[in-house]
């Protein structure tokens, strides 16, 4: 469960509260605080040898969701998490722009992450 090693990873990095695997729990979310969705993209077995997998390609995504009257620093709240990401061998291979969505009045970004797993 990939999605969910990296959301406790984000939890106890940045000290945060809002970050979820696959799912918003939004009885749960305080709209003032930026909200994490932690999502897998593709498992992908990879450096086969003697007919068998040694290590897993994952491919997750990560979304944040801030309020628009948001006063947090994003720009340094976004800095810390991809240093903690790239520390932990999470490599980004897209990132979207902020984005206003007008339906739930929220600033949107998404990143996208590659990562391998070693398997025993």
């Amino acid at each position: 469960m990939s999605a969910s090693v990296l959301t406790n990873l984000i939890k106890q990095g940045l000290n945060t509260k809002n970050v979820y695997p696959y799912a918003i729990d939004s009885g749960n979310v305080t709209l003032t605080d930026p909200v994490f969705l932690v999502t897998e993209i593709l498992k992908d077995p990879t450096n086969y040898g003697g007919d068998r997998f040694n290590s897993m390609n994952e491919e997750l995504q990560v979304q944040i969701y801030y309020s628009k009257e948001t006063t947090i620093d994003v720009d340094s709240l976004e800095d810390n998490f991809l240093s903690l990401l790239q520390e932990n061998e999470y490599r980004p291979f897209d990132i979207s722009g902020h984005v206003y969505t007008p339906d739930n009045q929220t600033i949107v970004i998404t990143y996208k992450f590659n990562h391998i797993k070693e398997v025993a």
